[in-house]
C-alpha cells in the first residue's frame, strides 16, 4: 500500500529544493565550465526521477488504457537514470579532485562499461523481464536481476568517495569537505525506504546532498581562485589578518613567494588559453608538492604564496626543494608548450616586530632579488625587451 500523501510531499519538497539550485545559476547551462555541465546534469536528473517516480507509483495497479506500458517505460527511464547519475558523480569528483580533462577521457570510457550494461538491459527490459516486470495487472515487481542496477549505483557512489579519501593530500580542505553530507542523506533514505515500503525518500535525500554540494561550490567560488584551483588573495589576507589579531607567538609563520619565469612571453608566444593553463598546471604542481603542509594561494597573476608553520628556517628550504623536484618532474613528463619555472623569495613572521604588510613586503622583495639575479646571469629573459 502507497502513501501517496507522503510521496508527493517528499517528491515535490525534492523538487523544490533542485529548482532553487537551478534558479541560482548565473549563466546559461551551455556556457558553464565542465564540472559545472556535470553538477547540473545530476540535478536535472534528480528532478527527472522524481518526476518519474511519483508516475510510476501513480499508474501502478491501474488497469485503464495504455497504463501497462506507460508503467514499463518509466520504470525503465528510472533504472537508467539512477545509474547514470551515479556515473555523473564518479565523473564530477574525478574532475573536481584531479582537473584532468584528459584522464577523463582516457579512464573514463572503461569506468562506464557497467553503467553500459545496465542500460544494455534496461532496453531488453522494454520487451522482456530483466530486472523487474510488471504483470497483466500492471503490477511492478523486481526480478531477481534488480540488485544488479542496485550494486552498480552504489558502486559508483562508493568509488567517488574511494577518489576523495584516496586524494585527500593533494587537495585543499574546502575541497569537498560536505562529501560525507552528500552520501550520508543518501544512505539514510536508503535504509528508511528499504524499511519502509511505499514511501519515496531516496531522491529526496539525493537533493539534501545536492543541495549541501551546492552550499560547498558557492562558497568555494567566494574564496578560491577557479584557475589555479588555489586560494585567492582575499582569504589569504584573512587568515594573514587572523593570525595577527590571535598573537600566535608559540607557532612561527613562514612564507614563500613564488613567480613563474617568463610568463609574459608564455601569453605573447601562444596566447592566452594557453597563459591560463601555464597558471592551472602551476596549480596543480603547487598543490602536489605542498600537500599538507602549508596554505596555498594566488596572490595576482603569475604570483603565488605559500603559508606555512614551521620550527625551523630549514623547512622552508626544503620545501623549496621539493617544489623545484616537482617542477621539474612536470617540465620533463608532461608535453607542454612551455616550461615552468619560478623565482622564489622566502621569511618568517615575527608577530611582535612586524606587521602583516611588513611580511608580504619582505617576501615580495625577496622573490623580486631572486628575479633580478636571474636577469642578470641570463636565466630569465629580461621582460621589457618581450
Amino acid at each position: 500500500m502507497f502513501n501517496f500523501p507522503a510521496i508527493y510531499i517528499a517528491n515535490g519538497t525534492a523538487i523544490m529544493l533542485l529548482l532553487i539550485i537551478l534558479l541560482s545559476s548565473k549563466k546559461p547551462f551551455r556556457h558553464g565550465l565542465f564540472e559545472e555541465k556535470i553538477f547540473y546534469s545530476m540535478v536535472i536528473i534528480n528532478i527527472m526521477q522524481c518526476l518519474l517516480e511519483t508516475a510510476a507509483f501513480v499508474v501502478d495497479g491501474n488497469l485503464a488504457y495504455g497504463y501497462r506500458t506507460f508503467s514499463i517505460i518509466v520504470n525503465t527511464m528510472l533504472f537508467i537514470n539512477t545509474v547514470m547519475f551515479a556515473y555523473s558523480w564518479v565523473v564530477y569528483v574525478d574532475y573536481k579532485l584531479l582537473t584532468d580533462m584528459k584522464r577523463i577521457r582516457r579512464r573514463y570510457p572503461f569506468v562506464a562499461i557497467p553503467a553500459a550494461l545496465i542500460v544494455i538491459g534496461c532496453f531488453i527490459n522494454l520487451v522482456t523481464p530483466v530486472f523487474f516486470v510488471v504483470d497483466q495487472h500492471n503490477i511492478y515487481q523486481r526480478t531477481d536481476l534488480f540488485i544488479f542496477p542496485y550494486a552498480v549505483t552504489y558502486f559508483y557512489l562508493v568509488y567517488g568517495m574511494v577518489l576523495i579519501y584516496s586524494h585527500r593530500k593533494n587537495v585543499h580542505k574546502y575541497l569537498f569537505f560536505p562529501a560525507t553530507l552528500f552520501m550520508l542523506p543518501i544512505g539514510i533514505a536508503s535504509v528508511l525506504q528499504f524499511f519502509f515500503y511505499g514511501y519515496s525518500l531516496i531522491w529526496l535525500g539525493v537533493s539534501v546532498g545536492m543541495i549541501s554540494l551546492f552550499v560547498n561550490v558557492q562558497n568555494e567560488a567566494s574564496y578560491v581562485d577557479p584557475l589555479s584551483g588555489l586560494f585567492n588573495r582575499q582569504y589569504l589576507k584573512n587568515m594573514l589578518l587572523m593570525h595577527s589579531s590571535r598573537g600566535d607567538s608559540a607557532r612561527k609563520l613562514g612564507g614563500l613567494m613564488l613567480d613563474i619565469d617568463g610568463f609574459k612571453s608564455i601569453n605573447d608566444r601562444f596566447g592566452h588559453l594557453v597563459g591560463d593553463d601555464a597558471i592551472s598546471s602551476t596549480g596543480k604542481i603547487l598543490r602536489t608538492a605542498v600537500g599538507d603542509k602549508g596554505m596555498l594561494g594566488r596572490m595576482a597573476g603569475d604570483e603565488f604564496i605559500l603559508l606555512m608553520y614551521i620550527n625551523s628556517q630549514t623547512e622552508i628550504t626544503d620545501m623549496i626543494d621539493i617544489i623545484n623536484t616537482h617542477t621539474a618532474l612536470f617540465n620533463e613528463s608532461e608535453e607542454k608548450p612551455y616550461k615552468i619555472h619560478f623565482s622564489i623569495g622566502y621569511s618568517t613572521y615575527d608577530s611582535k616586530r612586524d606587521s602583516m604588510d611588513d611580511f608580504l613586503r619582505r617576501i615580495d622583495n625577496a622573490m623580486y632579488e631572486d628575479k633580478r639575479r636571474k636577469l642578470c646571469e641570463g636565466i630569465v629573459p629580461d621582460r621589457r625587451r618581450n
